[in-house]
């Protein structure tokens, strides 16, 4: 089974590696493609779901970087107004308010890069 190898187009066995696919004609190439090619995603709805923190990660799948602005971005956000809640505590509250705010506004210029870099390339 290792060694088969698989038309590069259409993922068909080969049986003669060296002869055209008998299904769609391409050559060989020795890996099937088609299974692993990502969907393509917009960066545009990526950085549009990120407005809730981490959904535009989640949308491009990589949940551990979503989870991770969801949860850095909720603390901050729900400690920063806990704290505001004394005078003294105003003090570290409103700069943690601005901090989670820095980072949710970064996780949406994230997302849209994300989605940018691994943005397939348009099939020949």
């Amino acid at each position: 089974m290792a060694s088969d190898v698989l038309c590069g187009r259409c993922g068909a066995l080969l049986t003669n590696p060296s002869a055209p696919c008998p299904r769609c004609g391409a050559p060989a190439s020795g890996a099937y493609q088609g299974a692993f090619r990502q969907a393509r995603k917009s960066p545009a709805l990526a950085a549009a779901l990120a407005i809730v923190p981490g959904l535009g990660h989640f949308y491009l799948g990589h949940n551990l970087k979503g989870v991770a602005y969801l949860v850095g971005v909720g603390g901050l956000q729900f400690f920063g107004f806990d704290l505001d809640l004394s005078v003294i505590g105003a003090a570290i509250g409103v700069p943690m308010e601005l901090g989670g705010a820095g980072l949710w506004l970064f996780s949406i210029v994230d997302a849209y890069r994300t989605a940018k870099q691994t943005e397939a390339p348009p099939r020949t």
